[in-house]
């Protein structure tokens, strides 16, 4: 059933013209994957293992070899709002500036881990010991941990001798090491832990990733080590019996209603909004891996939802699913901190055309640094509680805060950092500016909000609505975070690479938050910053989570959507709830478990 070649893009060589007739002789595989994103790339590739079984990729982007910016590290900014990104929009914030946020979304094979920061973060320990609280059983770290180091092939580094190799996998697929780091990275570092942050070896070990640090980076060569340059590899899409089809829009998945329950047995696909309709059958399993917009959008106009919203735009009820596209957390930051800096420390000489130039040549020549070196290289990971650390001043109400962490070892708020001047992820600096930027962000956020659908057409966008900042304890979180970022700036170990303006009452000015004196500035003079530039981390999860019934979720702990046989959700949506970190990793994880699950469960003879 697979191609002798990489890819397949015509309906015609995997599927079946659909007519309107209803015959079901429709081209078929044993399992159908929507969504060749972290987690479907991994499915496949897993699934595939076995000879005796056909998987079927569905992804409605391109190959990640026709983007050629995905495999240069420091660009990946320049991937958002870029022909590979949804370039989703949330509906309007009325609580987080009154305007609309960018939700990027990979639309691409390998999904957002082609477009991504190339982050690696296990998250806390604690994280997945609070999912199986929640109902999720089997998925604590206990359970997990073994997919992380099975998925993991770690490339020691020479100046990280203190990282213990038996925290990390030696036989994975997905390649992970320690990119190069500019001069800066270091002195803020430095002065996380002059403020009183520990400084430790390691993000990702059962220890957790309470203090400060460098970021592990899904690199290979000083390039971007995506899941589908992993898991997809030329041998993997040499196997017979798996067909990966691009550039193709999976509209609903069709049920056989029958019986008492209805039951998956394939999806219909599309090119284009007037083009023909193809279906395509599933023999075992339709298994969505859409992500965390993309798959409760699938859900939805599938009629698997809520009855009165499916109602509203005339969508035939399959299942009643309250909880589909309810639970969205994403992660919510200040916005850009910049501090300014002196020349010869930071990336920012890249802004220069020139000298971006000679960079790209670089990296085209040697895959060397700079262009290698993570936009984002370190961050610290606190809790907001910590009352050694410097949250508070003479002109601090002291706001109010609730922790909302998994246990006592996980962090409520991360102060990341980028090693240049930068007014947003997808804003140009001018040259001849030079500093430092960092974000606090807040990790376990109270609000949470939805995704719904406008419409019947899968070619309508879903409505995001995060929902920011309907707790206000979530606004508090960054309120201390912000401060805590001021003071970086002035630390005494930051002094001829970082030097911020005594005091500044200039909100126009970029450097504003920067050289704003910490010991002078509100609490509501922070809160309107942060509402003048507050942005998503682009980390959104559990649209589509476990939960112990239909009540709290929309998946079992086998990742089964309740009282729908034969689909499956394997991605982010499923999370019970966010991580504390970054969470490319742990999707990937989780796709490592549960192909071990579906096999598991597979008791039909291929």
């Amino acid at each position: 059933m697979g191609s002798s070649h990489s890819y397949v893009s015509d309906p015609n060589i995997f599927a079946t013209e659909f007519k309107g007739n209803d015959d079901k002789n429709w081209r078929a595989y044993d399992y159908v994957i929507v969504g060749g994103g972290t987690a479907g790339s991994v499915l496949a590739s897993r699934l595939s293992e076995d000879p005796n079984v056909t998987v079927l990729l569905l992804e409605a982007g391109d190959s990640y070899t026709k983007a050629f910016l995905t495999q240069v590290p420091l660009a990946w900014p320049k991937l958002l709002k870029s022909s590979i990104d949804w370039d989703y929009q949330t509906v309007n914030q009325p609580r987080a500036g009154d305007r609309t946020h960018d939700v990027p979304r990979g639309k691409v094979l390998g999904g957002c881990s082609s477009i991504n920061g190339l982050i690696y973060q296990h998250c806390s320990h604690e994280d997945f010991d609070e999912w199986e609280r929640l109902g999720a059983a089997g998925w604590s770290y206990k359970d997990l941990h073994p997919y992380f180091i099975k998925s993991e092939l770690y490339t020691p580094h020479r100046r990280r001798r203190d990282v213990d190799l038996s925290d990390h996998g030696s036989n994975g697929l997905w390649k992970t090491g320690y990119a190069p780091v500019p001069p800066v990275h270091d002195t803020l570092i430095n002065a996380c832990e002059e403020l009183g942050v520990q400084r430790i070896e390691d993000f990702n070990t059962a220890k957790g990733q309470m203090g400060v640090s460098t970021f592990l980076s899904v690199t290979d060569k000083g390039k971007r080590q995506s899941v589908a340059v992993a898991y997809l590899s030329p041998s993997v899409l040499r196997r017979r019996n798996l067909t990966v089809a691009i550039t193709t829009v999976v509209e609903k998945v069709i049920f056989d209603e029958s019986g008492t329950e209805p039951r998956a047995i394939g999806v219909q696909v599309s090119k284009s909004p007037k083009s023909p309709k193809y279906r395509v059958k599933a023999n075992r399993e339709v298994i969505l891996c859409g992500g965390t917009v993309a798959t409760p959008h699938i859900l939805l106009l599938s009629g698997i939802g809520p009855q009165e919203e499916l109602s509203k735009v005339g969508i035939k009820i399959v299942k009643d699913l309250s909880q589909v596209g309810k639970n969205y957390y994403d992660h919510i930051s200040s916005g850009p901190i910049c501090l300014r800096g002196k020349p010869g420390y930071t990336l920012d000489f890249l802004n220069s055309p020139v000298l971006g130039a000679l960079a790209m040549l670089r990296w085209l020549l040697f895959k060397k640094a700079p262009m290698t070196c993570l936009a984002s290289p370190g961050a610290a990971f606190i809790r907001v509680d910590d009352e050694k650390l410097p949250y508070h001043s003479n002109s601090s109400t002291n706001v109010p805060v609730q922790t909302n962490n998994a246990g006592p070892n996980t962090p409520d708020l991360e102060i990341i950092w980028f090693p240049l001047v930068s007014g947003g992820a997808t804003t140009q600096t001018p040259p001849g500016i030079y500093g430092a930027t960092v974000a606090p962000v807040v990790l376990k956020p109270q609000s949470s909000g939805t995704i719904t659908i406008q419409s019947a057409n899968v070619y309508d966008k879903p409505l995001i609505d995060p929902n920011f900042f309907a707790s206000e304890n979530d606004m508090n979180v960054l309120i201390r975070g912000v401060r805590f970022s001021m003071r970086i700036g002035r630390a005494n170990c930051v002094k001829g690479v970082l030097e911020p303006k005594a005091d500044s009452t200039d909100t126009n000015d970029l450097f504003y938050a920067g050289d704003a004196d910490p010991d002078r500035i509100t609490d509501e003079e922070i809160k309107q910053f942060i509402l003048a530039h507050c942005a998503a981390a682009f980390h959104p999860t559990s649209t589509a989570r476990i939960g112990a019934s239909s009540e709290t979720g929309v998946v079992d702990p086998h990742l089964r959507v309740f009282g729908v046989k034969n689909l499956r959700v394997v991605d982010a949506s499923i999370f019970p709830n966010q991580l504390s970190g970054h969470p490319a990793a742990a999707v990937v994880a989780v796709a490592e478990k549960a192909a071990d699950i579906i096999k598991a469960d597979s008791t039909t003879p291929a």
